[in-house]
């Protein structure tokens, strides 16, 4: 048996293998920093596949340590003899194009163990954009039998119904310094396949001056001077639709890998485990004004709604998956820097044994002399008034 971590959304270092040396033309420093190379724009997509400049060719190269490294260091020592792996995907282009790697790095994976005489069941982590490119890979290895040869799958802050934030992303671009300038990276989100997955898709997650929810998926209910710009991609928009909605999308486009369906999910509900942190203020609605007549479909987004059921990223209405446990730990680290969390780590490492999900909570010395029966964490019932229940 093996186990795959497959990180989120700018998980992964980005190399210029055009060059001999193989630059970094991504990492975290960059991202701190706000310094890509020479020019931001060249991490920009033609036609969400190819790199926008003919002397690059970018490609993934390692995890972000800082993320992921002391899940893969206490998980490594934990699960010994079983081995984790790290699956780096360039985090730019389409999650099914992540999914079709992934389905060929378990397969070289299940080859290795069976050559060696050992289980050949893989068990899965994904965190953020990861969730969907597993959740994506799973229905595409054995559309049949997603689960055949899968131990338990687990999914860190997915977010499978989107972000709001990544709405703001492609309208305005954020001040964070990962790309450069608000219109450097507005200008490359837009060529990138992967953001437009992130489309919040959820009840009210968009809503017009009525409170009726505008669908986002849908090209036309985007902001004017947006949709009709010469980098909003339409195409890019509907192919998330199809990865997300698979055979209920409406809006042109197939997806050939897309999401596993949550009834597929709950069928195997002992086997999967949503894990997320909360506590940290989260966008979970944006106000689209329809009315405007300067421009039709405004963002407004110095009035969305937010609330503390998310990591600042990812609420629980995006996450959360009717029939399939649910654990949400407030307190835990947000969204980039959950997979450093203590307790999702335990979770993870005692999920990955069989075990059920504990609801625990900071200790402190006095929990030898007044800690609680246990309790655990139960499949969410689908009811969004209830998240509370599933938060400890």
């Amino acid at each position: 048996m093996a186990i795959i971590l497959v990180p989120g959304i700018k998980g992964s270092e980005l190399v210029d293998t055009y060059q001999l040396d193989w630059p970094t033309r991504w990492s975290l420093e960059d991202m701190v920093v706000g310094d890509v190379g020479e020019n931001p724009r060249d991490l920009a997509l033609v036609d969400g596949r190819y790199d926008a400049n003919d002397v690059h060719r970018v490609r993934a190269s390692r995890p972000l340590r800082y993320a992921y490294g002391d899940m893969v260091g206490k998980l490594r020592a934990w699960r010994a003899p079983e081995p984790l792996y790290a699956y780096s995907y360039d985090w730019r282009r389409s999650v099914e194009h992540a999914a079709r790697g992934l389905v060929e790095f378990s397969a070289e994976i299940e080859g290795r163990l069976k050559a060696l005489g050992r289980k050949e069941n893989i068990q899965f982590i994904g965190h953020s954009m990861g969730c969907l490119v597993v959740r994506s890979a799973l229905g595409l290895r054995n559309a049949r039998d997603p689960f055949a040869g899968v131990g338990r799958v687990i999914f860190i802050a997915p977010p499978f119904h989107g972000a709001v934030g990544a709405v703001k992303m492609l309208v305005a671009g954020e001040r964070d310094g990962w790309f450069g300038t608000d219109e450097d990276y507005r200008r490359i989100a837009r060529s990138f396949p992967s953001v437009y997955a992130f489309t919040p898709s959820y009840d009210g997650a968009a809503v017009n001056e009525q409170g009726a929810n505008v669908d986002l998926l849908d090209a036309r209910n985007w902001q004017a001077n947006v949709r009709d710009g010469e980098d909003f991609s339409s195409q890019f928009l509907s192919d998330a639709e199809a990865l997300i909605r698979g055979s209920k999308a409406v809006y042109g486009s197939k997806s050939a890998a897309p999401l596993l369906t949550d009834a597929a999910l709950a069928s195997h509900a002992d086997n999967v485990l949503v894990l997320q942190g909360v506590g940290v203020p989260t966008p979970r609605q944006l106000p689209i004004q329809t009315a405007n007549t300067r421009n039709p479909n405004w963002c407004d987004f110095t009035q969305m709604v937010s609330d503390a059921q998310g990591d600042g990223r990812v609420h629980l209405l995006s996450s959360a998956v009717p029939g399939v446990t649910l654990a949400a730990y407030a307190g835990a680290a947000d969204h980039g820097r959950v997979c450093r969390d203590s307790r999702i780590i335990n979770t993870v490492s005692l999920f990955l044994e069989g075990k059920r999900p504990l609801k625990m909570k900071p200790r402190g010395p006095e929990d030898s002399a007044t800690r609680r029966s246990r309790r655990y964490f139960e499949p969410w019932d689908g009811d969004t008034s209830d998240f509370s229940a599933y938060i400890t």
